[in-house]
């Protein structure tokens, strides 16, 4: 069984692909990664790469970013018919229409195409994309499904059959988790050692809840003045500036640092070896990578009651669950681990042993392969 499994968005999404590829490999599929063509790929050698996809978001014009993304397509298709793949898995939809186009034609070339969904809808989605996301779902080979939640929305929003959908959860990414001390990794980021340091890791989007997390700060710093908190992350469709009026507003300079860039994957390590304690304030979400990050860490979290969240933090147990969008909660649990460091790391320990066992890529590679071979 050949299979091509596409990622056009690098940044955010190497560690999930080349995890699964891996994953995919053990288990005896002949799989190829097709990504971008400038994607510095060399921590995964192992796995065989295909860099037929140009580099769409770098073109200066929307004119440009969709003709270099139609030839992208052009070349995969040509590409799987000379190559004889059987299978080409899709995890995201960047230009719908074009999508569903390629989409079909793959299907009338006799490749099967199974569909992962991150997101139902892309959070920046245009007039469109529910329409063409539609088809595409229905007409799927089969649907992999990352939150339960998605499943009866898939049925009923979207048309696709009970029987097309498979949910296989994220994989953990302990592989990822680099050692670094807490006092190198402080150093590293110029921060004073003798205050506790709350993260935010990860792209700053209006549905991450940044907000919540300064506001429940103005909370947690009546009790623990030297509480620091950490936003590390690369703006996405959002304006950080109205964030850092909150912060002025509430006069919390000394209590939020924000480094607003990408953040280098040499540089992830530090950012969670120098936390004690890692925010995930989402007002939505279907699954994150960010959560089993801090797991991979061995980091204490505090999540929203949103998506993929609950089935991965089980809450006073691996972890604090609060309801979306209430930054008196958010604040109370911070609180609470900061007041009880010792069931903090227990919490944290256990979250790891949890995530280790039940999200390995084994487990989830077995049920890819599943997947793959009852594709109809």
């Amino acid at each position: 069984m050949k299979v091509l499994l596409l990622n056009q968005i690098p940044e955010v999404n190497n560690k999930y692909t080349f995890s699964m590829a891996r994953g995919l490999k053990k288990a005896g599929v002949d799989i190829t990664v097709c990504g971008i063509e400038n994607d510095d790929v060399s921590a995964y050698s192992d796995i065989p790469f295909l860099n037929t996809f140009g580099c769409y978001s770098t073109e200066p014009s929307l004119v440009k970013k969709v003709a270099s993304y139609r030839k992208s397509w052009r070349n995969i298709v040509d590409h799987c018919i000379k190559e004889k793949f059987d299978i080409v898995h899709v995890q995201w939809y960047i230009f719908s229409p074009l999508d569903w186009k390629y989409h079909r034609l793959l299907r009338r070339k006799g490749i099967k195409v199974v569909t992962t969904i991150h997101d139902l809808l892309p959070f920046n989605k245009k007039f469109y994309d529910f329409y063409f996301h539609k088809k595409i779902y229905s007409h799927s080979h089969k649907v992999i499904s990352q939150a339960r939640m998605n499943e009866k929305e898939l049925v009923e929003k979207y048309g696709v059959s009970k029987e097309k959908i498979v949910y296989i959860p994220h994989g953990h990414y302990m592989e990822f988790a680099d050692s670094a001390s807490r006092e190198e990794s402080l150093a590293y980021l110029k921060l004073p050692h003798n205050r506790p340091v709350i993260l935010f890791f990860g792209q700053i989007k209006k549905v991450k809840g940044v907000g919540v997390l300064i506001t429940a700060m103005k909370d947690v710093v009546k009790n623990h003045p030297d509480a620091l908190c950490l936003i590390a992350g690369k703006v996405w469709h959002d304006d950080f500036s109205e964030y850092q009026k909150l912060i002025d507003e509430f006069g919390l300079q000394e209590n939020i640092r924000a480094d607003i860039r990408f953040i280098a994957d040499e540089e992830i390590k530090y950012y969670f070896n120098a936390a004690d304690i890692v925010a995930l304030p989402y007002l939505q979400i279907y699954q994150s990578g960010v959560v089993l990050l801090a797991y991979a860490y061995e980091k204490p979290v505090v999540a929203t009651t949103e998506g993929e969240f609950l089935t991965v933090v089980k809450n006073g147990e691996t972890g604090l669950l609060v309801p979306a969008n209430n930054a008196v909660k958010f604040a109370e649990a911070l609180d609470w681990y900061l007041n009880h460091p010792d069931k903090a790391h227990r919490f944290a320990c256990e979250g790891k042993k949890d995530i280790s066992e039940r999200l390995s890529w084994d487990t989830i590679a077995k049920s890819l392969k599943e997947t793959y071979a009852n594709a109809r």
